[in-house]
C-alpha cells in the first residue's frame, strides 16, 4: 500500500473540510457586510430595513418593547412609517401569525366627536372591535384572531409598516 498517497487523500480532505467550514460560517457575514444593513427579502429588488419584515409589497416592524399608543405612533414616525393598517384580511392573519401570544397596537382609532373608528390615514374603519368600553379607543391585535379596543396609555408592544425602499 502507498501511504503517500494516503498522507495526501487525508490532507485534501482536511482542507476541504476546513475550506467548507471556513466559507459556512463567514459566507452570511459578507452577504450580510455588502448590502448595507438591508435585508434583500424580494426576488424583485425590495429591501426592509434590517429587523423589518416584507409582506404583500410592505415592510413591517414589530416592537420588542412597550409604549403608550401615542410614543408608538411617534416610534414609527421616527422610522419613516405609520402604526399598521391592516385592511385586508390576508394582512391581519400574517400580523396575528408573527405576533403570536402578544398584544401590539396598531393603527386604529375611536374618533368621540364623529363616533367612527379609524385608521392612521383617516379612513374609516367597518369592521369589528371586541372589548369596547368608554375609554378604550385605541386598538390591538395579536392574542385573539379579533381586533381588540384597549385604553391608549396603557404600553404595549406595537407594529410599524412602510413602503420598501
Amino acid at each position: 500500500m502507498n501511504w503517500h498517497m494516503i498522507i495526501y487523500g487525508l490532507i485534501v480532505v482536511v482542507l476541504k473540510s476546513v475550506g467548507v467550514t471556513l466559507f459556512l460560517l463567514y459566507f452570511p457575514q459578507i452577504l450580510n457586510t455588502s448590502n448595507h444593513g438591508f435585508n434583500s427579502t424580494s426576488s424583485y429588488g425590495t429591501v426592509c430595513p434590517q429587523n423589518w419584515d416584507f409582506h404583500q409589497r410592505r415592510c413591517f416592524f414589530l416592537s420588542t418593547s412597550e409604549l403608550s399608543w401615542n410614543k408608538s405612533r411617534d416610534d414609527c414616525a421616527s422610522k419613516g412609517s405609520t402604526l399598521a393598517i391592516v385592511d385586508t384580511p390576508e394582512k391581519l392573519e400574517y400580523l396575528q401569525h408573527i405576533a403570536d401570544a402578544e398584544k401590539y397596537f396598531i393603527g386604529l382609532t375611536y374618533q368621540s366627536a364623529e363616533k367612527k373608528w379609524r385608521w392612521i390615514n383617516n379612513s374609516v374603519f367597518n369592521g369589528n372591535i371586541t372589548h369596547q368600553n368608554q375609554n378604550f379607543n385605541c386598538v390591538t391585535i395579536g392574542l385573539t384572531k379579533t381586533f381588540d379596543a384597549a385604553l391608549c396609555d396603557v404600553s404595549y408592544r406595537w407594529i410599524c409598516e412602510k413602503n420598501p425602499e
